[in-house]
């Protein structure tokens, strides 16, 4: 602890203090767990509970979680009797959303691992602000670094939207511009790194995930909550997200496009009017531009497979939208226009090459992986 930590928590100098309840999903975490918990327990903002959702995992995990469930009382464990898989993740955060004592809900996987100032950073920013702001924030939210297995190398992405011109999006002010970037099938915010308002969370029903096959919760509980109140973004690093070598194959990526468009598509169709009405009708030909950044993905993945056939429909769909200038991004723009190139020329080998070029010029490295190297940092900006 610090001393400005010390010094508030002595002197009551938090104008709220809430209860955040933290929801981990586990499956054969045994070499990870440990570590996630331990990151946790270090934090520097005590008034929190862990609730771990082991769904049915066949190594060590459970036993690891017992054994500190058993030292603090903060951690709650819920072992599933089968597993659920990714089908139905919804179905394990809601389990953990239900037991959840907190105002405010926050995530950790299994395998990833807070800063140690992860929950002070985003409670503080929540004081901050007066208090009938703060009832209007569904979403508290920050960056994130990335620990590579294959390397054992920690990294620090570039936060390429905190352009001040991106500011009604990524603080989603009013509610529901953050849609501008969700429905291209833009998801721009690193799970771990938010709170959730319970309440808000509540209201949209908990935890979405639409269609099941999507395998993931984030995206789209986040664009339903982008619908209930502002958000609120700190430009600091809350967590490191672990990447695993065999992390994602090409076509599970393929799969996820589709999926991201189906949601994208079905949450317009639902959602149509009122999106529009946020919008003041300066976007009046939104449909066109649902999907697009999904769609994008697809186009390069179809040129990687040399099939031109289904790259050139994509893009012929993409440039149908006609505010790619002002809602894409600057640098999906850049990538728009290598992708337009690699698929004019037929030349594959030119989105390798652009994508080896962005990982040198945007990922910058950290620090060398060592287990429970978190213990040892300072802040980072």
């Amino acid at each position: 602890m610090d001393f400005i930590y010390i010094f508030r928590h002595a002197m009551g100098q938090y104008k709220c203090k809430p209860l955040i309840s933290i929801i981990t999903l586990t499956y054969n975490h045994e070499n990870y767990i440990a570590e996630c918990i331990e990151s946790v327990l270090c934090q520097t903002y005590e008034n929190w509970e862990m609730i771990i959702v082991d769904d049915a995992s066949t190594d060590r995990t459970p036993y690891i979680v017992e054994q500190y469930a058993k030292k603090d009382n903060r951690i709650k464990f819920i072992r599933n009797e089968k597993n659920n898989g990714p089908l139905f993740l919804d179905v394990n955060y809601n389990l953990a959303l239900k037991e959840a004592k907190g105002e405010w809900i926050g995530y950790l996987e299994g395998d990833d691992v807070f800063v140690q100032k992860s929950l002070e950073i985003r409670v503080n920013a929540l004081s901050e602000l007066p208090e009938e702001k703060r009832k209007n924030i569904s979403m508290v939210y920050g960056r994130y670094g990335r620990i590579w297995m294959n390397s054992k190398g920690i990294d620090l992405p570039t936060p390429y939207y905190e352009n001040p011109k991106y500011s009604p999006i990524i603080r989603n002010t009013p509610a529901g511009m953050a849609l501008i970037w969700l429905l291209q099938g833009f998801n721009f915010i690193p799970a771990a790194a938010v709170l959730l308002n319970k309440e808000k969370l509540l209201k949209i029903g908990g935890f979405k995930q639409i269609p099941r096959e999507i395998k993931l919760v984030d995206y789209c509980t986040w664009t339903f909550l982008a619908l209930e109140g502002e958000w609120l973004y700190i430009p600091k690093v809350l967590y490191f997200w672990r990447r695993h070598t065999n992390s994602i194959t090409m076509q599970y990526h393929e799969d996820m496009m589709r999926y991201v468009i189906q949601f994208s598509e079905y949450f317009w169709e639902k959602f149509r009017k009122g999106i529009l009405d946020i919008l003041n009708d300066k976007y009046i030909e939104f449909e066109k531009c649902v999907g697009i950044q999904a769609k994008l993905e697809l186009a390069k993945l179809a040129i990687l497979k040399r099939d031109f056939k289904t790259s050139g429909q994509l893009l012929k769909e993409i440039v149908e939208c006609p505010y790619i200038e002002e809602i894409f991004p600057d640098i999906f723009k850049k990538k728009l226009k290598i992708v337009k190139l690699a698929h004019s020329l037929r030349m594959p080998f030119i989105l390798k090459i652009a994508l080896e070029l962005k990982r040198t010029t945007t990922e910058k490295k950290y620090a060398d992986y060592k287990p429970f190297f978190f213990k040892d940092l300072k802040d980072i900006d």
